[in-house]
């Protein structure tokens, strides 16, 4: 596993993580203070280049499939050397276009990464490595948040903005001549066209569509939850304890990451993701139950944010597993559009219906990760039934 491949591709996403973190942090803030518009439009603009991330992760994982891992990398790093110029412009229009240019290369960055992640590392070890790749990212994300506040403090918003281009064109070379090149293999002699219309036999097939509602709909109902928690906490105990809540609720993931990961490897990534899924229809249905506690939504919150992640974690092996060889980059993009598009329907639809009722989204989150449950026993049962058939 700890191979020079998935080392640098590791110490590749803790930099990017670290100088891309404060812009997607204190984005909102930036809006309401710079350029005076409401946080509401910042939202709007923050759900831009998660669709077209969605959406572009599909030709992300056609080129990953034609040109190769690294060159699909490498292209999706350059959406994070743009996205400084968030903070030194004034002018919405260029924001929006940055933002929007972003959110494509997010798609080639995300299929890229994976793909490569899934090449590199051998897959009776893709558990603990996907846990590592994903945690390298977060804890860049940490420390340069922190940087970057203190940075704004002491100065401004266009240092900040400035650093993230100058220290992302350095990246960006150091990956080019120090990230290592996957072999090339005969898969890639069909055309870009033939590799978009490939999608369309993978989605005829039963364990590829139970795959799909698996990333879709346990990540509706967290889009939901990780939307209005911190806002019923800060609501009824103030902005200060839902600081402790994110934080708490991170480390408490972090460590779920890495033991899921462990797991993942020893039993499978079918009897894993089962039981994550299961955990996070609980704890979602607890909440929906105790909206008016606000200890037990810190608590299920931070608990269903270790399981949420652990689903997640089980994603790379599943990939490998379900898809061929000339297929993993455009298996990366079919379930990064269906996560994307979880979670900003979640996000969208949970916002809406909280004017309703406090409850409703809870409810509607709920039911979505119940079938999803469903929909995992169904995986689980299917590669039950075909190894006893083999045997």
């Amino acid at each position: 596993m700890w191979n020079r491949q998935f080392i640098s591709l590791c110490l590749i996403l803790l930099a990017a993580g670290l100088v891309t973190a404060p812009i997607e942090l204190l984005f909102p803030v930036y809006v309401e203070e710079a350029l005076g518009k409401t946080v509401w439009f910042a939202a709007l603009l923050r759900a831009i280049p998660i669709a077209l991330g969605g959406l572009f992760a599909l030709v992300g994982g056609a080129l990953s499939d034609r040109l190769g891992r690294k060159s699909t990398l490498i292209l999706g790093m350059t959406g994070a050397l743009v996205v400084g110029v968030v903070f030194i412009s004034k002018q919405p229009l260029l924001i929006w276009g940055v933002l929007c240019y972003q959110g494509v290369a997010s798609g080639f960055r995300t299929a890229g990464g994976q793909s490569y992640l899934i090449s590199a590392v051998d897959a009776n070890r893709l558990g603990f490595a996907a846990a590592v790749y994903f945690m390298t990212y977060t804890f860049g994300g940490s420390v340069g948040s922190a940087i970057g506040g203190e940075l704004i403090d002491r100065f401004n918003y266009g240092v900040v903005g400035g650093g993230t281009i100058f220290v992302m064109v350095l990246l960006i070379l150091v990956a080019l001549i120090l990230l290592p090149r996957l072999p090339r293999g005969d898969y890639r002699r069909g055309s870009f066209t033939q590799m978009l219309v490939g999608y369309g036999e993978m989605l005829r097939r039963r364990e590829i569509r139970l795959l799909l509602g698996m990333r879709f709909l346990p990540t509706y109902s967290w889009g939901t939850v990780s939307l209005l928690l911190p806002v019923l906490i800060a609501r009824a105990s103030g902005v200060k304890l839902a600081g402790y809540y994110g934080a708490s609720r991170d480390l408490f993931a972090a460590c779920c990451q890495l033991i899921s990961g462990r797991i993942c490897d020893v039993v499978g990534a079918k009897s894993t993701a089962l039981v994550a899924t299961c955990l996070v229809a609980l704890s979602v249905v607890l909440m929906t139950l105790n909206t008016g506690s606000t200890t037990l939504l810190f608590v299920l919150g931070v608990f269903g944010a270790g399981a949420a992640w652990s689903v997640s974690i089980t994603m790379p092996r599943l990939i490998d597993e379900f898809f061929a060889t000339e297929e993993k980059g455009r298996g990366v993009g079919i379930t990064h559009l269906a996560w994307s598009s979880g979670f900003l329907s979640g996000h969208m639809v949970g916002g809406r219906l909280e004017s309703v009722s406090i409850s409703l989204p809870f409810a509607v989150a709920s039911g979505m990760v119940v079938i999803s449950a469903i929909l995992a026993f169904q995986l689980w049962r299917s590669g039950k039934m075909k190894k006893a058939c083999t045997h």
